[in-house]
């Protein structure tokens, strides 16, 4: 064997195994998404008391700190609550926003770790590669969007249900965060580059 050789055959054996680690770390990931998705379902529906956080404040604003000297202003961007005897309809809300919100991540680690494989095995550019980039785009953006509409729905409820107005929480609120579709788009594209890397692929496949 050939110094040359010896040199691609070490490179090769470097990408493989940090193919092989990334592979793993985005499996991994994707697991303790699912585990942790799965265990907070479980303390919502079934808890006495349930933590809501990010409940929006009618009156956000914080007097007191912005007495002190040099602050101009200050207020309060949410609170967090634990609350009892939630009704059914609330809890599943925050459940279901919780998964809409992890299932983005799980899904694009489980195309990372897809393309990994086929990387390894030297045919990246594939039909199911590329569909399942794009569904991964699909999803990050659907999953993102709808969470937040869930979420706030949640929080209406729970506000409706205990009668927190009264005391100073909005009736209902929702800000809109739209990483969600850059992220998408950008999954998008990438599917559109694996998919002329597909052809290129099978045109190069019948010249040979």
């Amino acid at each position: 064997m050939t110094e040359t050789q010896r040199a691609a055959r070490a490179a090769s054996l470097v990408e493989k195994t940090i193919l092989g680690f990334i592979a793993g770390a985005a499996a991994a990931i994707a697991l303790i998404d699912v585990i942790g998705m799965i265990a907070r379902s479980v303390t919502t529906m079934t808890a006495d008391a349930v933590t809501v956080r990010g409940m929006a404040l009618a009156d956000p604003s914080a007097e007191r700190i912005s007495d002190a000297p040099s602050v101009i202003d200050a207020t309060f961007d949410s609170v967090t609550l634990s609350v009892e005897g939630l009704s059914t309809s609330p809890r599943v809300l925050l459940a279901l926003a919780d998964l809409l919100g992890v299932i983005g991540v799980i899904s694009l680690c489980v195309v990372v770790a897809w393309l990994c494989v086929r990387l390894f095995t030297g045919r990246p550019f594939t039909k199911a590669a590329t569909w399942g980039i794009a569904t991964a785009s699909l999803i990050v953006m659907f999953g993102g969007l709808m969470s937040q509409a869930v979420r706030a729905n949640a929080h209406f409820e729970i506000t409706d249900e205990l009668g927190l107005e009264a005391v100073g929480l909005a009736g209902f609120e929702m800000s809109i965060d739209l990483a969600p579709l850059g992220w998408g788009f950008a999954l998008a594209v990438i599917a559109g580059a694996f998919e002329i890397g597909q052809r290129m692929q099978r045109d190069t496949e019948g010249l040979v």
